[in-house]
């Protein structure tokens, strides 16, 4: 009896030591347990497109906040796992862009380029990066 409680101590301290060491020598253990912080994002505009700014909004899909630009600038408070992306004011419905999410910083650019599909120019993008010349 006095073996099988002696030995249950030792799997709980081994136990203990693992998660202890876990803790403290990996970062990113520790932090999955602790909500991610609110940052202020600046996103500014390139619009390279022939249409007004007002056209388009920075907009934050998982969290459903959107933010106008103003001077070419739109600042928005997201956790700082977000993620954000340029899309179309609710003010012009006829207007389709689609554009590839980002993640967020304390300052972001958002390129709204009309003359070619952001998706395809990411996809061209990376494939130019697997395949160069090392």
């Amino acid at each position: 009896m006095i073996k099988i409680f002696a030995s249950l101590v030792s799997i709980g301290l081994i136990i203990a030591g693992i998660f202890t060491l876990l803790w403290f020598f990996m970062p990113s253990f520790s932090t999955q347990f602790e909500p991610p912080k609110i940052i202020q994002v600046k996103a500014y505009l390139d619009n390279r497109c022939s249409v007004t700014n007002d056209v388009f909004v920075a907009e934050a899909p998982k969290q459903g906040r959107t933010a106008k630009f103003y001077d070419g600038v739109a600042i928005m408070r997201l956790p700082e796992d977000a993620k954000i992306q340029l899309a179309i004011s609710k003010t012009f419905p006829d207007f389709k862009y689609d554009d590839v999410s980002q993640d967020v910083a304390a300052e972001v650019v958002l390129v709204a380029d009309c003359s070619a599909s952001p998706r395809i120019k990411s996809i061209f993008d990376a494939m130019n990066e697997q395949f160069k010349d090392k």
